[in-house]
């Protein structure tokens, strides 16, 4: 059941309850309580008709007003039953006092039977006339005359006019219910559903942010309790996205350092397997050649051995510089020494450096240029780069011995591309071959004293300039390229 309903039922039965109470009160009390005001009343009227008559030398016209303005009989008596003052009903309006005399022998008598069992100043009893039947309220009381004698006095009320207006009351508070119970049915609902809407937006508010949901906001347009709590959940729901948005971004940025410790770690794992790999094979032949020279060996055993051992040496040696190198520059302790560049006089130079090389091996080479190939960066770097990049293609070049080099300007960017003609890399490998001492064909990268190192430290140069780098398989060649920026 809604908060609405309830606050409808709730405040309904609050004022039904109160109209049935008053209902059951009035018909119960309502003409008990009239009586006894009305006994009151009497008291009050005896009170003012003493005053009268001992006061006033004409008290017949004051005690005439007094009756017409309380709607009440007055009878005065001497000891002897002789009428002092009486107001017949029927002559109210002349306010002319009826011919004083003696009392009917049934009124007289009547008198006597209540003054006579008086035991106070004053009695009221309830007594009904006998010749028209109608009950009256009376007070008997002995008063004192102007004379200084005491007299008899009754004042009397009619009970039947008391009825009328105790059930026209009782009408008046019916109908005043029904009118209270419409009202207040109506300002119920009003007052309900003003009180419950916001109540109902906080807790599909609430909802959503259980859910993780903080986009939504309450609208506030009161100043009262309710209205502050609209506001400090709208507070507390920014706050909480806000929260929650940090959190996520340190819980991400954690996740991040965690994985790069990882591939650190990793990373320096493999390193120590792969240095100690690359290292054992020469440690083991200078070793071995090493105690060959200790035997007598005849001058050519002896050549040979010392130029083994000098050759792994000087491998040995283009490791632990090749490492050194990368070192320096992924760590970043090695700036880059940028300055303005051409691409294609850079290419030229080093062309010239291995043309040959390139004829010893057969390797036809073929150049192609196209825009003015301005850089800013660091030429030795990416000297190093390109030096890599021949390098490799004439390792992996095939038996058509073709190298083509080719620099191209799109937009802010200058592409290098070098093919070599041979065998696609596989698929799964690409990624992998920028990878420290990964090597596809083990056999064929000791032939040539590769360490496995050449591609990272083409990747770490690179990637310090702020270029990008890849390999692509083509038919029948292998790509493998890196872009500049030209400022």
């Amino acid at each position: 059941m809604s908060i609405r309903v309830k606050l409808f039922f709730i405040l309904t039965s609050i004022i039904l309850l109160f109209v049935i109470l008053t209902q059951f009160f009035g018909i119960l009390f309502l003409e008990d309580f009239y009586i006894s005001s009305k006994k009151k009343s009497l008291k009050e009227s005896f009170g003012q008709v003493q005053q009268i008559v001992s006061t006033e030398s004409n008290y017949e016209e004051s005690l005439a007003a007094l009756q017409d303005n309380k709607n009440i009989n007055i009878l005065i008596t001497d000891k002897e039953y002789n009428v002092i003052f009486m107001t017949a009903l029927l002559k109210r309006k002349d306010k002319v006092p009826v011919d004083t005399g003696k009392l009917l022998d049934k009124h007289e008598e009547h008198l006597n039977d209540e003054i006579g069992s008086l035991s106070k100043e004053q009695k009221i009893v309830t007594r009904t006339d006998p010749r028209t039947g109608t009950e009256f309220l009376s007070l008997y009381s002995i008063i004192k005359l102007p004379d200084g004698v005491e007299g008899y006095v009754e004042i009397s009320s009619s009970i039947d006019a008391m009825k009328d207006s105790i059930h026209a009351a009782s009408n008046f508070i019916l109908y005043l219910s029904l009118l209270v119970t419409v009202i207040g049915t109506i300002t119920i609902i009003y007052v309900s559903s003003k009180i419950s809407k916001p109540i109902v937006k906080i807790g599909k508010l609430t909802a959503d942010m259980a859910n993780l949901d903080f986009s939504q906001r309450i609208e506030v347009n009161s100043n009262d309790e309710i209205g502050d709590l609209c506001k400090n959940i709208n507070l507390l729901s920014v706050k909480l996205d806000k929260t929650l948005n940090e959190l996520a971004n340190a819980n991400l940025q954690l996740k991040k350092d965690i994985e790069m410790k990882e591939r650190i770690d990793q990373s320096r794992k493999e390193l120590i397997a792969n240095v100690s790999h690359e290292l054992k094979t020469p440690i083991s032949l200078i070793a071995g050649y090493s105690e060959g020279l200790k035997v007598n060996v005849n001058k050519d055993d002896k050549d040979f051995y010392c130029d083994v051992i000098i050759d792994e040496a000087d491998k040995m040696n283009r490791l632990v510089l090749s490492l050194l190198d990368l070192s320096q520059v992924e760590g970043g302790y090695k700036q880059m020494k940028k300055e303005w560049m051409n691409v294609k006089e850079l290419i030229e130079g080093s062309f010239e450096k291995y043309k040959l090389i390139f004829n010893e091996k057969g390797i036809h080479v073929t150049l192609s240029y196209e825009g003015d190939c301005d850089v800013f960066a660091d030429p030795e770097r990416i000297e190093q780069v390109l030096t890599n990049y021949l390098t490799n293609a004439m390792n992996h070049v095939d038996n058509r011995k073709q190298i083509i080099i080719e620099v191209e300007e799109q937009g802010e960017k200058v592409i290098v591309r070098v093919f070599n003609s041979g065998k696609p890399i596989p698929a799964d490998e690409i990624d992998k071959i920028w990878d420290s001492f990964y090597k596809i064909d083990k056999a064929r990268t000791r032939e040539y004293g590769g360490s496995g190192l050449g591609l990272t430290i083409v990747k770490a140069i690179i990637e310090a300039h702020g270029g990008k780098y890849g390999t692509t398989n083509h038919d029948e060649r292998v790509e493998f390229w890196f872009t500049l920026n030209k400022e």
